[in-house]
């Protein structure tokens, strides 16, 4: 699914009430290296205090060809308070190089939707550039079911940032190959 080319028929939904819903589809010019269309939690601004708001993929069947999950996205969080994880079949998945936080442990504060879940938090880069990264996910337990995948946002009460966009959704069956990459602050393998 090319966001450049259409909104590929994902759908915005609350996930947690009362989280604010974010998901739009469009340009987006502020973020750099934008593809120009994508999904992302308010185009060309910052996302609002106290967000819960998922974005569904439409159906499809885990095979063979299909137990293989990749998306190409960009963050920008409040670090440790606000972010997102990707869900399948209300199920948090992992990514094959793991999800590197908690987001929001603290008691004073909530994040709709992910809060003392695992996922993404703070920034996608780890230098003065921002970048867009690849992430893949092994949905090799489904193989067999009619799934929807959930790409899940939450954000506390407090700082805001231009938040969470998606460029693409992939669905394949041919193993990635590991690169080294910094993100997130840390050395992970992600996959191209």
């Amino acid at each position: 699914w090319d966001f450049a080319a259409g909104n590929q028929g994902f759908t915005a939904l609350s996930c947690e009430e009362p989280g604010a819903s974010v998901w739009a589809w469009g340009a987006e010019n502020v973020i750099p290296g934008s593809p120009g269309n994508v999904w992302g939690t308010v185009l060309n601004g910052n996302y609002p205090s106290n967000a819960g708001s998922g974005l569904v993929s439409p159906a499809f069947v885990v095979g063979q060809s299909t137990y293989l999950l990749e998306i190409k996205h960009y963050l920008h969080t409040e670090t440790n308070f606000d972010g997102c994880n990707v869900k399948a079949e209300d199920t948090v998945i992992q990514p094959v190089a793991p999800y590197p936080a908690t987001i929001s442990t603290s008691t004073s504060f909530y994040a709709y939707c992910v809060d003392m879940q695992p996922g993404w938090t703070g920034n996608s880069s780890s230098g003065p550039s921002q970048n867009w990264v690849e992430q893949c996910f092994d949905l090799s337990a489904y193989v067999g079911q009619s799934i929807q995948v959930e790409f899940d946002f939450g954000s506390d009460s407090s700082v805001t940032y231009p938040g969470w966009y998606l460029a693409y959704v992939r669905v394949g069956g041919e193993m990635p190959t590991p690169i080294e990459n910094s993100t997130w602050g840390q050395i992970k393998a992600t996959y191209r």
